[in-house]
């Protein structure tokens, strides 16, 4: 197991997108650190781990759990977390255009989170994915840039900080109202558990690449014998991770954002009361 360590590997494509978003980010922030910064810090080393990590390698040749594990950790908490680490404050008129578009068109970013995850889920849109990765690697010798893997994991950052925007926009005075957003997150864990309930009770052998796996590696045999995951087990458990954590973050912050709300409810009531006692 500890030899899975040693495979840490980021794309040119990859880094170029990290180097992208970091210099964005200081960009933005006047490239000084602030108190947000610990925000942009965990929401990055998210992304790394998700795309270079061990847990990257087995997602894209053993294991679908752990490549489903990725896309939630890409999409719904990352992603998140970049959009919480943006300065706050009035003198970023373009970051305050994009939140006042988004709170006016709510359909616009969930749809683009609801439909990303969708869509790269869709059994010959995925299986055609791995194939086109195979093929390319091959012919190319591992020079050539995968291009549909990288802007694979790319769309999901991306349609992760659209979705999350409306919701936690780095000023609170520009996000969507709070039943509004509950709404809003609700309906997306609506969709989160029907994808995960049809990936859990698909047939075995939908997703092809995890059926027909190319043991170059050497750690198939450690999966589907000393650990007893089958290609049907693994299937199921990646159903379940989009299923259960996945909504359990929906539910999450959807209960928070509620808690504040009527804490908030609570603050108005007793300095009303307050007034009129007086």
């Amino acid at each position: 197991m500890f030899s899975l360590l040693k495979y840490w590997h980021l794309d040119l494509m990859m880094v170029i997108f990290l180097i992208i978003i970091c210099l964005l980010y200081y960009f933005l922030g006047g490239f000084v650190n602030n108190r947000k910064s610990v925000y942009f810090f965990a929401g990055y080393i998210l992304i790394i781990l998700s795309v270079g990590s061990p847990l990257h390698f087995l997602g894209e040749n053993y294991l679908m759990s752990a490549h489903m594990l990725s896309h939630v950790i890409l999409l719904l908490i990352a992603a998140p977390l970049l959009v919480l680490a943006l300065p706050d404050n009035r003198n970023y008129p373009q970051i305050n255009r994009i939140s006042e578009f988004l709170v006016r068109h709510p359909w616009l970013p969930w749809m683009t989170g609801v439909c990303v995850m969708w869509f790269w889920h869709i059994p010959s849109v995925f299986n055609q994915l791995f194939e086109s990765h195979n093929s390319l690697s091959i012919r190319n010798s591992n020079l050539t840039l995968n291009f549909l893997q990288n802007m694979h994991g790319i769309s999901l950052v991306l349609a992760g900080i659209l979705f999350s925007w409306p919701v936690v926009a780095p000023a609170p005075f520009r996000r969507i109202a709070p039943l509004n957003a509950v709404l809003y997150l609700t309906a997306a864990c609506i969709f989160c558990s029907i994808l995960g309930l049809l990936v859990t009770f698909a047939p075995a052998g939908i997703y092809t690449r995890y059926i027909h796996v190319d043991d170059r590696y050497g750690f198939l045999n450690m999966i589907r014998n000393e650990n007893g995951i089958s290609a049907l087990v693994d299937q199921q458990m990646a159903g379940l991770i989009m299923w259960v954590p996945g909504c359990l973050i929906y539910l999450s912050a959807s209960m928070g954002i509620l808690l504040k709300w009527f804490r908030e409810k609570n603050g108005k009531s007793e300095v009303w009361m307050h007034k009129i006692k007086q």
